[in-house]
């Protein structure tokens, strides 16, 4: 239940626009069999969902609420040095940061720790990494379509492109609550991709659903904000166990990988034809850099060294 927007309800949907931040804003869901939320993000979201009379709960959260065994988190990786590392895959089970206030990851765990603690309603938490799909407002992979429309000689990649951030596609949330709404429970579930790619894979892929091949120029791991580091960027590995899923649900993917990206390439496309990208991918235009001078001025001194 986002903010007030213009859309069209599919057949036999009924849309109904709201904004959650208006007291009693999400009184239209009481009496449903199940209330799921894909944007919750503070306390108050948790205490409202609960507010509600409804059959049960599902929460969208992230993954990146998980901590390694030292304490360490996306929230605060710089590099290679201070990045967590997870055990390959991640189950459940992993420790998470503590509950607060202060960065993205720790206002999750807040909310989360609040619904999977309420004890009147079940209430499940679903936990996935780099989502992507049609209506996407973030759309990573404009990082790699952009290039590829604008012709762009090479492509740099810090980590040799090695980096593993495990993608999850919207098909295979909605597969998962699919699986929770029939059988209504407490409890925390990974969501990623059967297949997950490395970076390197993803320019390669994009590169060929576009029609363009690029020039690999592969580097070292580098800090965040540095040349070569895309959205999927990870010093170490960061992979989701699905073993829970399958095992209490009988979870199995919706859609690989392999087969969603071309058809979110092709979205991507359609949605920015004629129109100003950053208005299309408003939450992307706050992240996704074009920064073409600096990638060119460095690769001649690479070319140079």
């Amino acid at each position: 239940m986002a903010g007030k927007t213009e859309r069209v309800a599919p057949v036999g949907i009924e849309h109904v626009a709201l904004d959650r931040d208006e007291q009693g804003a999400l009184s239209v869901a009481n009496g449903f069999d199940l209330v799921v939320d894909v944007i919750p993000f503070e306390a108050a979201h948790a205490e409202q969902l609960l507010e509600l009379e409804t059959g049960a709960l599902l929460a969208i959260s992230s993954a990146s609420v998980y901590a390694d065994e030292q304490g360490r988190t996306l929230d605060e990786a710089q590099g290679v040095d201070d990045f967590p590392e997870f055990p390959i895959p991640i189950p459940e089970t992993q420790p998470t940061v503590a509950p607060g206030d202060d960065t993205y990851s720790t206002k999750k765990a807040k909310l989360e720790r609040i619904l999977l603690e309420n004890g009147r309603v079940p209430a499940a938490i679903v936990r996935p990494c780099a989502i992507y799909g049609a209506g996407d407002r973030m759309g990573r992979e404009w990082h790699f379509v952009k290039r590829a429309l604008d012709r762009r000689p090479y492509v740099v990649l810090t980590n040799r492109g090695a980096g593993h951030f495990h993608t999850t596609a919207s098909e295979n949330i909605g597969e998962l609550v699919r699986l929770i709404a029939a059988r209504p429970r407490t409890g925390v579930f990974n969501c990623g991709d059967p297949d997950p790619p490395t970076v390197l894979e993803i320019a390669r892929a994009i590169g060929e659903a576009v029609g363009h091949r690029f020039e690999e120029v592969l580097l070292e791991p580098a800090g965040r904000g540095e040349v070569g580091q895309t959205p999927w960027s990870a010093a170490k590995p960061m992979l989701v166990d699905m073993a829970k899923a399958e095992r209490e649900l009988g979870y199995r993917a919706a859609i690989a990988w392999a087969e969603a990206l071309p058809l979110q390439v092709r979205w991507l496309i359609e949605a920015t034809r004629d129109r100003d990208w950053r208005e299309v991918l408003t939450r992307g235009a706050d992240y996704l850099q074009f920064d073409y001078g600096s990638e060119d001025e460095f690769v001649a001194d690479l070319a140079k060294a």
